[in-house]
């Protein structure tokens, strides 16, 4: 690489602010020099201005200034005394600003004509864009209508979508990629506490005594978080892990239980047992507090540890071991991500890790949580006010009171709000299946991120019309879209992101959107107004979107009734609820231990794992595990136009363990076929003992060997997540 800037040099930087080498994670970025500006390029460049905003990549939230020369990006630094970051940043926050000078960023609309996208106006493709979509209402009524979204964007443009999909085009079609991380966290969180929401606080990583951290190598996915973690364990925190990868966390762990793929419940199941039949309870919480435990007691008895042992594949004692150090601490606290959501166990699996917590009354309690850990930038958002699967203030979809609510106060009949939300999954198959004919696709890549690649490609090619509205005119998805919109990334735009502390932060505009790019506020409300919907949206700014934002949160569970533009930048964040302007935000939830269920109690959940979708067998022997590195994110659509991280992990790649490389005859750097039932993938090998015997796992992030072609059409049958860490495949040297 250009400059001899290569992996040591980057990890030199990178290990500056973290005690543990390998996590690759963070790097003080906070005063004059220590940011990076330039990258490998020779020469240093000093920004004539730094403006405030956040991060733009995974949902720790950590606050960043935007270095700016004459009006182009040219460094970004952490915010120094910023609550979550202290000026910390990974990797990929380093790097950000490269990205937003990207050749391939879009900077014109595109509609294709004889076969091809040829550049357009505004005017004439949301032209198109509507005329059609008005042509398929008149004829096929509101469901033939979908939008698909992401976790990216910010919290006034979840909003405003939202309401334009329920409130004008009236169709229940509305999704996001939220759901293929985050559902099952969502719906856990509601059949126990009642709402969604998560229930901690950062400040409880380094105030616990014993960390659980299960279903997340947090120290490639959430770097500035691992490094509180590594703080809290050189203080004499315990902590455990749970992951069937050797991986950085694992290596530090007091306890690690490298589980088979799947077994998660068993495991939680048993780690209760243990806890109940060493008295470990706070009996006097689970009365006052809970309902459901003489039921999950008696559910408990037959979990355990030899029990346990047998299904999860680790040793009767670590698990035992494990319980009783979480247990008889006085401050305990789990967290876990995708390696728990994305399975057909992800909702229940959820519920296990509050019976653990709630039990001991480990709730709201300093040190102590039950903490999922978000994976977007605004995924929280959109779960708050109606991006998706709910409506705003985390009113439920199903419920008529709730729909009442919202129609009043956008003053429409509460009879037109639709009262159902399918999933992204059943909005693929209602499109092979003729009902639905038009799909808005809003800076997401589902080509290459949903499971069954083959599958959804025959979906993309069966609709009348695909809008893909990105960043990037090189976005996957493109190649079958009939309209084309670019669009303003992070640093282009104003409004709220909210991360997984629920902490409100903002964005500000440090640079313009290239060429005709605009920001996906703006396309929202064009496209209302040429729709005839543009008495929905009386504001024109997001300022004045967030103040009708706080009317449909007040006095609900994430009331944001005391902040402002102003006061969240003067705080620096503020955490949800926010119940009036002398309020500070509220670190922890359930602190009084009232819930926000019909009796004010949390329900203990007696559950038994379902039947993996796929498991190895004669034909298909190999479990595929699939998931990030530190360096990229997602499928790649930004991260990979960055030259320093795209060197550092340039392309796809299967980790084996040494004795079924061995059996396979292959070695580091061979390619192999990868097979499953329903695609396959090249890519080369990298041999390592971080995965075990009959495992291997790719990265998710590269469409040269884009591991969802291989991916099984599965799903958790409440939160309907795709089943993404457990199917079977096989392998041979290509």
């Amino acid at each position: 690489m250009s400059g001899g800037f290569d992996r040591r040099s980057f990890l030199k930087l990178s290990l500056a602010a973290t005690a543990v080498a390998g996590t690759l994670g963070a790097a003080f970025a906070a005063e004059p020099g220590t940011y990076v500006s330039g990258g490998a390029a020779p020469a240093h460049v000093e920004p004539d201005t730094w403006t405030y905003s956040t991060c733009g990549f995974c949902g720790t939230g950590c606050g960043i200034e935007i270095g700016t020369k004459e009006g182009r990006p040219v460094a970004i630094r952490g915010t120094k005394g910023y609550p979550v970051n202290d000026g910390l940043l990974c990797a990929k926050g380093i790097y950000q600003w490269k990205m937003i000078t990207a050749p391939d960023r879009g900077k014109h609309p595109m509609i294709r004509k004889g076969g091809t996208l040829v550049q357009a106006s505004w005017d004439e493709a949301l032209t198109a864009m509507t005329d059609k979509l008005k042509a398929l209402l008149a004829e096929h009524g509101p469901e033939s209508i979908a939008c698909y979204n992401t976790g990216q964007l910010c919290m006034e443009e979840f909003y405003t979508l939202g309401k334009l999909m329920r409130a004008g085009f009236r169709t229940p079609n509305l999704d996001g990629n939220t759901r293929t991380c985050m559902a099952s966290a969502v719906v856990g969180h509601t059949r126990s506490f009642g709402t969604d929401g998560p229930v901690g606080a950062y400040a409880d990583i380094e105030a616990a005594e014993v960390i659980l951290i299960a279903g997340s190598n947090m120290a490639e996915c959430h770097p500035i978080l691992f490094a509180r973690v590594v703080k809290a364990v050189e203080k004499g925190a315990r902590l455990i892990c749970v992951d069937p990868r050797l991986t950085q966390v694992s290596r530090i762990a007091t306890i690690a239980l490298p589980i088979r793929p799947g077994t998660d419940v068993v495991l939680l199941n048993a780690m209760a047992h243990v806890i109940i039949r060493e008295g470990l309870i706070d009996r006097a919480y689970i009365d006052a507090h809970t309902t459901g435990y003489a039921e999950l007691e008696a559910h408990l008895r037959k979990y355990t540890p030899a029990y346990a042992a047998e299904i999860c594949g680790v040793p009767a004692e670590d698990i035992e071991a494990a319980a009783l150090l979480y247990g008889r601490a006085e401050r305990s606290l789990s967290m876990w991500v995708m390696g728990i959501n994305q399975s057909v166990n992800g909702t229940i699996a959820n519920n296990c890790f509050h019976n653990l917590n709630l039990i001991q009354g480990k709730i709201g309690k300093p040190g102590c949580a039950s903490f999922s850990i978000t994976g977007q930038p605004a995924a929280m958002a959109s779960r708050e006010v109606g991006g998706s699967s709910s409506y705003p203030g985390y009113r439920a979809i199903g419920n008529a009171q709730h729909r009442a609510e919202v129609a009043a106060l956008w003053g429409v009949d509460p009879a037109i709000l639709p009262d159902k939300s399918p999933s992204i999954t059943e909005i693929i198959d209602a499109i092979l299946e003729g009902k639905i004919r038009a799909l808005w696709v809003i800076c997401t890549n589902p080509l290459i991120s949903l499971p069954d690649q083959n599958r959804v490609r025959r979906a993309l090619e069966k609709l009348e019309l695909l809008v893909v509205q990105d960043a990037f005119a090189t976005v996957d998805t493109a190649q079958y879209a009939h309209i084309y919109l670019p669009a303003a990334l992070w640093a282009e735009k104003s409004g709220i992101m909210v991360n997984s502390e629920r902490r409100l932060n903002l964005l500000k505009p440090a640079v313009a959107p290239p060429g005709e790019a605009r920001t996906d506020f703006a396309i929202f409300l064009d496209v209302a107004d040429r729709m005839g919907y543009g008495h929905l949206f009386p504001y024109r700014t997001t300022e004045e979107c967030f103040e009708e934002i706080k009317r449909l949160t007040k006095g609900r569970p994430n009331d944001y009734s005391g902040a402002t533009y102003a006061r969240i930048e003067e705080n620096r964040g503020l955490q949800w609820p926010i119940p009036d302007e002398r309020s500070t935000g509220t670190p922890r939830l359930y602190a009084d231990g009232r819930f926000n269920t019909a009796d004010g109690k949390a329900v203990l959940w007696s559950v038994d794992p379902v039947e993996l979708p796929e498991v190895p067998d004669g034909e298909y022997p190999f479990n595929l595990n699939s998931g990030r590195v530190q360096e990229h994110y997602h499928t790649g659509t930004k991260t990979r136009k960055v030259p320093e991280l795209n060197h550092l992990v340039p392309t796809a790649y299967v980790e084996l363990n040494p004795r079924d490389a061995e059996q396979l005859g292959v070695g580091y750097g061979d390619r192999v076929r990868i097979e499953s039932r329903r695609g396959e993938i090249e890519a080369r090998v990298v041999v390592t003992s971080q995965v075990a015997p009959g495992s291997c796992f790719v990265p998710m992030h590269f469409n040269e060997g884009p591991v969802n072609r291989l991916t099984v059409w599965a799903v958790d049958p409440f939160s309907k997540e795709p089943n993404y860490k457990q199917q079977a495949v096989r392998l041979r040297k290509a």
